[in-house]
């Protein structure tokens, strides 16, 4: 009777604290835009029908501030604090000298949240290392409480990572990502659409220099769903325009689709991807770990699921490799070796994440880092 009658005081619960829906009729998912900014979405798995104009105006954009030099993608996979592999990356390589201003970064997951820096350059490696190179998990996320779990479709709250983007999506942040919008250079991150069932391809470089006022709101909650890890993080719904007014859909993490972000449905003009490159950090392991599986839940659980992204990245990097290959793109990835052995005691582990990005910072120094094919 105990047990019961908990279950029930939850139910109660459920229905009445929590994520609150005004959902968006599905004969309006044909293509949600969010209000007051246009072309701040696209569908990631079709060819947009003005992608030529689209390739156009940043080809435009760049000639005239005077970007006339090959074109360079830098792709962050997701990996949850595998980003810290990324962090490593990109600090090492602006130590180096080498680090090239990115034409496009593009972010899915826990590279969506590293996206940004990545493209305003080396000035904010400092913050990378702070972020990913041993950041408490109570300064990421908060448990919930047995009552909170169900209202809020999560066992964890975001609400420390909300106001940690907060803390740096100021209007000079804003600014910043605006004006290298305005010079050509490309920003976006996916999420996917749990009512459409679709992944989203967000132009974080159009949100910022919109100007509209739910600019910054909309800019964070892009970044929040897209590290929304179904299940341990709660969902983000994201305000869109309907024939009857505005409406909410419902998004979760990008990397529910694919690990990257590489569009490979998007049959891009070979005149833009020509004599360019791309460069590919997949921030988690693809090699198959032997290991005895206990017959837990929880570890039968996470084994599978560990299982399926590791399929799903290299398949990812295959798909890269093709397109770059037709496309005449210099291909360069990597992935988290075999000899990275540091476990990982608990999600968002600080000791890991340090040790991760050793890691990656030591791979680039030494020069053991690229590769130019994809994992066997």
């Amino acid at each position: 009777m105990r047990i019961a009658a908990l279950v029930f005081a939850v139910l109660m619960l459920s229905a009445c604290t929590g994520l609150q829906r005004n959902p968006i009729e599905a004969t309006d998912l044909v293509d949600p835009q969010v209000p007051g900014i246009e072309g701040a979405r696209l569908w990631a798995d079709v060819t947009p029908p003005n992608l030529e104009e689209i390739v156009d105006e940043a080809a435009q954009q760049r000639r005239a501030a005077g970007l006339t030099g090959p074109q360079t993608t830098l792709s962050l996979s997701g990996g949850s604090e595998g980003g810290a592999f990324s962090a490593g990356i990109l600090t090492a390589w602006s130590e180096v000298g080498t680090r090239p201003e990115f034409t496009s970064v593009l972010g899915v997951s826990t590279g969506a949240l590293i996206a940004p820096f990545a493209f305003l350059g080396s000035d904010y490696d400092d913050e990378l290392k702070r972020l990913y190179g041993g950041l408490p998990p109570s300064q990421i996320f908060e448990s919930r409480s047995i009552f909170g779990i169900l209202p809020n479709a999560s066992i964890k709250s975001t609400g420390p990572l909300k106001a940690l983007i907060d803390e740096y999506l100021t209007d000079e942040f804003l600014a910043e990502i605006a004006a290298e919008h305005r010079r050509g250079r490309r920003l976006a991150v996916q999420t996917v659409s749990l009512d459409a069932q679709r992944p989203v391809f967000w132009d974080l470089g159009t949100i910022a220099n919109s100007g509209a006022p739910n600019a910054a709101e909309v800019f964070r909650d892009v970044l929040l769903a897209s590290a929304s890890i179904p299940g341990f993080f709660p969902p983000v719904l994201i305000d869109v325009d309907s024939p009857g007014g505005v409406r909410d859909e419902l998004h979760v993490d990008g990397s529910v689709f694919s690990q990257s972000l590489l569009v490979p449905g998007w049959r891009i003009p070979k005149s833009a991807t020509r004599n360019s490159t791309l460069y590919a950090i997949l921030n988690s392991k693809v090699t198959p770990e032997l290991d005895a599986t206990d017959l837990g839940i929880r570890a039968v659980t996470f084994r599978s699921l560990s299982t399926l992204l590791k399929a799903q990245a290299a398949t990812d990097l295959a798909i890269a490799f093709e397109s770059s290959r037709k496309d005449s793109a210099r291909f360069q990835a990597t992935w988290i070796s075999p000899d990275f052995t540091v476990p990982l005691n608990e999600p968002f582990d600080p000791d890991y994440m340090a040790a991760l990005f050793d890691y990656g910072y030591t791979r680039f120094k030494t020069g053991n880092l690229w590769s130019d094919k994809p994992p066997e």
